[in-house]
């Protein structure tokens, strides 16, 4: 990490939201600072997620959000939905017109480019502070061995100054170069589709396999060797009930491991559809994915990984041979069962103490 940009001494990082991908780069972001005898301070609504960082990785712990706004001069924001980044930022705004700091605000999630645009808005009169969005791709895996992707929009300077810590959890950044913050938010939108039709892809085939009577493990085989991609490989591998499967690992172990929930990926590709009518696109896989996202939840799948989008086409026309059990009707247990990268192995980067 030698080459990077040196940390300024008066940067004081605070973080608010400690869901899987959360704590994944907050715990690379710590460990990162802690090689530089540094600390950050974390605020979450459940208070046992931010004393157990504080227990595993010695950050500090802020009483209330007001604590970590008048401690921090740079806060990160990681939340699952509009509506929590809405009421967050509600806060933080008010929070920000009493401080007589300035504070880079960093808006790492999936959210509709209007909310984006919004949130600079609220914070333009208050002209000493900057708004960034600047979401992420990435698996909680790839949160933990800090190869995540990130993209940026805002205020040029700030976005410099933020390229360190950008670069510390990261394996690439693209820098869409404009102040529109709203850019990057469709950005993602338009990144997540490519996910989510995919999985759609995938399903459809898998599910022609199934009805074939092609066996699954030559087909997990070809697309390996021919989409040698992490979407594609551990997608498929969690579509298909028993492949690859860890055996060993206890539910509360494979639950522990979390994935992208169906109640989330609704979200997602409820952004998508609704941003391709606003601007006249069409996106018949993303209503299609929808559809099927929609027939998992209301079977009561709704926090399981959205790879199990595959059970509503085996649902709806199961093949003579593939015909799931009652444990594995939507796929691989939602995909909590799979293995394929070993993700409870994966280490994060290690820096050298200075």
């Amino acid at each position: 990490m030698g080459h990077l940009l040196h940390l300024k001494q008066q940067d004081r990082i605070g973080w608010i939201g400690l869901g899987e991908m959360g704590c994944n780069m907050v715990g690379n972001l710590q460990r990162y600072l802690t090689s530089r005898s540094l600390s950050m301070t974390v605020w979450n609504r459940t208070p046992a997620k931010s004393a157990r960082m504080h227990q595993k990785h010695g950050v500090h712990v802020a009483t209330s959000i007001e604590d970590l706004v008048a401690q921090s001069n740079i806060i990160f924001t990681s939340l699952a939905n509009d509506a929590a980044v809405e009421e967050i930022y509600e806060i933080l705004i008010d929070l920000a017109g009493q401080v007589d700091h300035s504070i880079i605000f960093i808006e790492t999630s999936t959210i509709y480019p209007t909310l984006a645009t919004q949130l600079k808005e609220r914070l333009a009169p208050l002209p000493q502070h900057t708004y960034l969005q600047c979401p992420i791709f990435g698996r909680p895996s790839a949160a933990k061995a800090a190869k995540l992707i990130w993209v940026t929009s805002g205020d040029e300077k700030a976005i410099k100054k933020m390229c360190l810590y950008f670069t510390i959890l990261s394996k690439s950044i693209i820098h869409l170069k404009t102040t529109d913050v709203a850019k990057a938010a469709s950005f993602k939108l338009v990144g997540n589709f490519f996910v989510v039709g995919t999985l759609e892809l995938l399903a459809e085939g898998l599910s022609l396999a199934e009805k074939a009577d092609v066996e699954q493990e030559p087909v997990l085989k070809f697309l390996e060797a021919f989409f040698p991609t992490p979407t594609w490989t551990e997608y498929s591998t969690k579509m298909v009930p028993g492949a690859r499967v860890a055996k060993t690992k206890s539910a509360a172990k494979r639950k522990q491991e979390g994935g992208f929930s169906v109640d989330l990926g609704l979200k997602d590709v409820g952004h998508m559809r609704r941003l391709a009518r606003e601007t006249g696109a069409s996106l018949p896989t993303a209503d299609l994915a929808y559809d099927h996202l929609m027939a998992v939840k209301e079977q009561g799948k709704g926090d399981q990984d959205w790879s199990c989008l595959m059970g509503a086409l085996r649902v709806s026309t199961p093949s003579s041979s593939s015909r799931p059990s009652e444990d594995s009707s939507w796929g691989a247990g939602g995909g909590e069962d799979v293995d394929v990268k070993n993700e409870e192995n994966v280490q994060p980067p290690a820096y050298e103490s200075k």
